[in-house]
């Protein structure tokens, strides 16, 4: 029998009922990692694959939230210039009957807000939207009653279709389809 390997089980449970002076941290030398015919044991941690691994799966999902975050800003771009654009006609429609006089409103430019983009129309009688022709106007009655109209407007975001009412100039239909 071996000196050493007798006292061994001894000393260990007497390191470790030992109480741990104070301020002093206590650690046991006898609970290694190694033990004897076996191999070394993995540290805790990460090899640099899964940390490689778990960035790309970061990326991947920060793309596709920006990808969404993108649409969505499209999206309500395209959805304040059908607000704008409707603002403006029911303002036109209110100014022919507040001063008694017909207003006409260009249809082939300025309609399209600060998102621009081509504008076209689709009167009583068509049966396809058409582009605006240079100098046609869409009129507003002293009477409180509008030409009904459908306008269509696109652009590098998306497509507005609007189809407004002839006596209270608010769009009855609406549809905003956004690219992408």
């Amino acid at each position: 029998m071996k000196l050493g390997s007798s006292r061994m089980p001894e000393m260990r449970r007497k390191l470790r009922n030992q109480p741990a002076p104070s301020g002093i941290f206590q650690f046991s030398v006898f609970s290694s990692q190694f033990s004897v015919g076996s191999k070394i044991r993995r540290n805790a941690g990460f090899t640099l694959v899964e940390i490689c691994i778990a960035m790309g799966l970061c990326m991947l999902l920060l793309g596709v939230a920006t990808l969404s975050i993108t649409g969505m800003q499209d999206q309500a771009r395209l959805k304040r210039t059908a607000a704008e654009l409707e603002m403006k006609v029911r303002q036109t429609l209110q100014e022919a009957v507040t001063n008694q006089r017909l207003i006409e409103l260009a249809l082939d430019g300025g309609l399209g807000g600060e998102e621009g983009g081509r504008v076209q129309i689709k009167r009583v009688g068509d049966k396809s939207f058409r582009n605006a022709k240079r100098g046609e106007v869409w009129e507003f009655s002293p009477t409180g009653i509008c030409e009904p109209i459908e306008i269509r407007l696109t652009s590098s975001s998306g497509t507005i279709e609007l189809g407004f009412d002839p006596l209270t100039a608010c769009a009855v239909r609406r549809s905003v389809i956004v690219n992408g």
